[in-house]
């Protein structure tokens, strides 16, 4: 059994987690409430065809969140997404030096923003059978892979993230904005640790992080689907196991101790009001009780 459970893991196979990120994401661009309809309308060409023909129907479309999806993600997947676009636009509008993804997975937005990418090097990092997956799949949908973007395959449990980057031309020397989404999950503790250290000791002051993560207590395993949450990732993706989390209360010194300030910090309730709040008054729906989104800048 662990053999094969090792077989599925993403250095041997697509991630199973991204391409479910991947349709959560089409999902929400076919939304049809306007204030909480999802950006990424390209997230739908890393589907295969029987995920892309349920997203034609708006009957199916709405049984598949309420019966097929753990309750909470879809409205995470909305939040996150329009959390992490912002920063992603307001980096490349001002024109910043460096974009780094940290486990790209099927991420789209050096493509969809393609339009305001200025001088900006841009460096999706992943796992190599993901990133060659998706290389694939974008030049057979005739999307544009910008100039100035390089794929850098890397097995963060075991690869040097100093050398892969800076080798593909990474400059330690230039402002760098990094994005580590829906990835510290499945990272050890050692992993998440020697990542924030390299970002701190090869990224100049105004440089940041931003990333999602979990935030844990004793009480918040039993809140809004946390539990049905965990369990069903772990039956749904035994070969991707979720093993990091930050304990409740303890970001700011967490980072603190790691050379980060806070710029912006969202809470699931936080992120009900700003991202998922309808013109009716009321909310898309609960998210899981543990997400949280942060974005930090590198202590001077």
């Amino acid at each position: 059994m662990e053999a094969n459970t090792n077989k599925r893991s993403v250095e041997y196979q697509p991630s199973e987690t991204a391409m479910s990120n991947a349709f959560l994401r089409a999902l929400a661009s076919h939304d049809e409430r306007e204030e909480v309809k999802g950006s990424d309308y390209l997230a739908e060409v890393f589907l295969p065809e029987d995920r892309k023909r349920l997203l034609k129907d708006p009957a199916i479309r709405k049984w598949v969140v309420e019966n097929r999806i753990t309750p909470g993600m879809y409205e995470f997947m909305i939040a996150r997404t329009a959390f992490f676009d912002y920063i992603i636009q307001q980096a490349l509008r001002e024109n910043v030096p460096q974009i780094v993804f940290l486990g790209a997975g099927y991420d789209t937005r050096p493509y969809r923003f393609a339009d305001i990418i200025q001088d900006t090097n841009i460096f999706e990092l992943d796992a190599k059978p993901t990133q060659r997956r998706k290389e694939e799949i974008l030049h057979q949908a005739g999307v544009p892979i910008p100039k100035q973007l390089v794929f850098v395959p890397i097995n963060f449990q075991t690869d040097n993230l100093k050398e892969s980057l800076f080798g593909a031309g990474f400059s330690r020397d230039k402002k760098a904005l990094f994005l580590w989404e829906g990835v510290k999950y499945y990272l050890s503790a050692e992993v998440v640790d020697s990542t924030l250290s390299f970002v701190r000791s090869n990224s100049p002051t105004d440089s940041s992080i931003c990333f999602d993560y979990a935030s844990l207590s004793s009480e918040s395993l039993n809140y809004n689907g946390v539990k049905q949450l965990r369990e069903r990732m772990k039956s749904r993706y035994p070969a991707e196991p979720t093993k990091f989390g930050i304990m409740q209360g303890k970001l700011v010194s967490f980072l603190s101790e790691r050379g980060y300030d806070i710029i912006e910090h969202l809470t699931p309730n936080e992120m009900q009001g700003k991202y998922l709040a309808l013109r009716n008054g009321l909310s898309v729906g609960a998210l899981p009780s543990h997400f949280c989104l942060v974005h930090a800048s590198v202590s001077a």
